[in-house]
């Protein structure tokens, strides 16, 4: 169940999601084409958007120094357990957060079936909206999460 895709994709969240400060315009728009991509080619995952997303965390200073601790911190994980993944309805209440007319009613092409996609779309829902820091920062199971490596890590 854990692969270094979701390891990405789980880190950073985590890690936007503790940013303090915004993203500048250029991150947003990288964002965004990394959620279009994500979206609509998932499977190229590997091959192209997994090199996009890290052209906006690691210039980042702030957002690459937490995104290198929960990575690290996640690659360490033998198992991740399921009650840490996004529910159906988490997901579309991140959905309808966004007030945008333009992505308002807006639906992942993608099944939350699985794992990935289940991440996928939450990755997409934030990249999409037009204040990411805000949407991210709702996003409840990444708490979850937190705690969770926090005991991972205490029991090492």
């Amino acid at each position: 169940m854990n692969t270094k895709a979701d390891n990405t994709i789980i880190a950073f969240l985590l890690a936007f999601q503790d940013l303090k400060t915004a993203l500048g315009e250029q991150e947003k728009q990288n964002l965004k084409e990394v959620a279009k991509q994500l979206d609509t080619q998932p499977k190229a995952w590997e091959d192209y958007i997994k090199g996009r997303l890290l052209e906006i965390i690691i210039p980042n200073p702030d957002l690459n120094k937490s995104y290198q601790l929960y990575k690290s911190q996640l690659d360490n994980l033998e198992e991740i357990p399921d009650d840490l993944l996004p529910s159906e309805a988490e997901i579309s209440r991140l959905n309808t957060l966004e007030k945008s007319p333009i992505t308002r009613g807006f639906k992942p092409k993608n099944e939350a079936t699985g794992y990935e996609s289940q991440l996928n779309n939450v990755v997409v829902i934030v990249g999409s909206s037009s204040q990411p820091e805000e949407t991210v920062k709702q996003a409840t199971f990444l708490e979850k999460w937190k705690q969770f490596l926090s005991q991972s890590n205490q029991s090492n």
